[in-house]
């Protein structure tokens, strides 16, 4: 009877969504792998680990961070590209129960997962300025990327420089509404403007 009981109690928890799953916890600036990890006890039943690799006039920056899923980023990948200058590129890989992302490494599954995609979107970056950049030439979007960027603003590096920026690019849709929160190794100081509008058919009708 009693083992009756501890059942429902189990299968009602599954059912109202109070299933919980242990995971690692870290987040490592500037590195590609967890310094120290901890355990966090997250919603659902999946755990996480996000890797970054964030180019900026050819100087890398890596990040990597574990924690409880974030499904939409779930062997997903969120990117910002432009021509040439200014890359960022967000992994995620995800698993299922207790501990699932504990032997999680570093990757670079975003490489992988971005093909041309038919669209594209105006390309500039200026370092220094927040007043904005002038686009005199198109970059191809890849990916999920199905929105083009506008952004002005100061933010910091995982390396803790502090930079002033404008850049327009293509990034992953849906990119103005996370922000900052999808970099896991920058951090925003002065917003001046982030503005997304939908990418443009690489065969659109100005097209020559």
């Amino acid at each position: 009877m009693n083992t009756i009981f501890v059942f429902l109690i189990l299968s009602g928890m599954v059912t109202t969504g109070y299933l919980t799953t242990v995971c690692n916890r870290c987040w490592s600036l500037d590195s590609t792998a967890c310094c120290t990890e901890k355990e966090v006890q997250c919603d659902g039943s999946q755990c996480t680990m996000l890797s970054e690799y964030f180019n900026i006039s050819n100087v890398i920056y890596n990040s990597v961070k574990k924690t409880c899923a974030i499904e939409s980023m779930c062997n997903g990948c969120f990117s910002v590209s432009t021509n040439r200058d200014f890359f960022l590129r967000v992994s995620g890989e995800c698993g299922y129960g207790d501990y699932s992302n504990a032997d999680m490494e570093y990757t670079e599954l975003c490489h992988d997962l971005l093909s041309p995609n038919g669209y594209k979107c105006p390309s500039c970056y200026i370092k220094g300025s927040t007043k904005g950049c002038t686009s005199n030439e198109m970059v191809l979007c890849r990916g999920k990327e199905l929105e083009c960027l506008d952004y002005r603003g100061v933010f910091q590096l995982s390396s803790s420089d502090v930079i002033a920026t404008s850049v327009k690019a293509c990034i992953t849709k849906g990119g103005c509404e996370l922000g900052f929160k999808a970099s896991l190794g920058a951090k925003e100081i002065n917003g001046v403007m982030m503005k997304c509008t939908p990418a443009i058919p690489v065969h659109s009708a100005g097209d020559q």
